[in-house]
């Protein structure tokens, strides 16, 4: 069986689904017209907060957890086959979990964006965290199993050590943020929107090189009954 579509719909669909939004959200009135990416004039929040944008954020965000989560088992998978028991088999069972948590937080804060109250604003405040935390993590740790296995499958190399690149990217944008909040917290809320959807778009970039990583080995899922 090919999967390679599930990786590509887990470097996809989320970039899509936010991009979209926003052009509702801005069609409506509800965002400005700017480069969110330049200007830090919306949060990716914001856009799916009222309707119609809020119906397509929800409908293509949920759906894009569940593939992410099957993203992260069917990397398990693979790379379990690869490389047996033992302390390297302990990492990727490391990386399953943070990867599962990961989509559950991406389901906390999109079932409750857009609603009022303290409870919702926690929901949403633990999704978000755990979705970018967890997900660079499960990310670094993919990162570190395919550059220890790339013997064992030709030609992932540099698609793995640009995706340990890109977390080191992640870690320095984020203990930058850090820096800059504590350093000066009126010009860190000015960019803060920015920070959010440059870290948003270098995690889309990770699942797309996992992508071409699935692309390259050729890899495909085989299920064998049991005795």
């Amino acid at each position: 069986m090919n999967l390679r579509l599930i990786a590509l719909l887990a470097a996809l669909l989320p970039f899509a689904a936010v991009h979209l939004t926003w052009l509702v959200a801005a069609s409506q009135g509800h965002v400005d017209w700017c480069n969110p990416y330049l200007d830090s004039c919306t949060s990716i929040s914001a856009t799916g907060r009222q309707p119609p944008a809020s119906y397509l954020f929800r409908a293509t965000m949920l759906p894009a957890a569940v593939v992410l989560a099957l993203y992260w088992w069917c990397n398990y998978a693979w790379l379990r086959s690869l490389q047996g028991d033992g302390c390297a088999a302990r990492g990727l069972r490391w990386m399953l979990w943070l990867g599962l948590l990961a989509s559950v937080g991406l389901i906390l804060y999109v079932t409750v964006l857009g609603e009022v109250g303290d409870a919702w604003r926690f929901q949403r405040r633990a999704g978000t965290v755990l979705f970018f935390s967890f997900t660079f993590l499960a990310q670094l740790l993919f990162a570190a199993e395919l550059r220890r296995g790339s013997g064992r499958v030709a030609g992932i190399s540099g698609l793995a050590a640009s995706m340990y690149g890109v977390c080191c990217l992640l870690l320095a944008l984020g203990l930058l943020t850090v820096v800059l909040q504590a350093w000066d917290g009126v010009l860190y809320d000015s960019m803060e929107d920015a920070f959010e959807w440059i870290l948003s778009l270098l995690l889309q970039t990770n699942f797309l090189l996992g992508y071409l990583v699935w692309r390259r080995a050729g890899w495909r899922l085989q299920f064998v009954a049991g005795p």
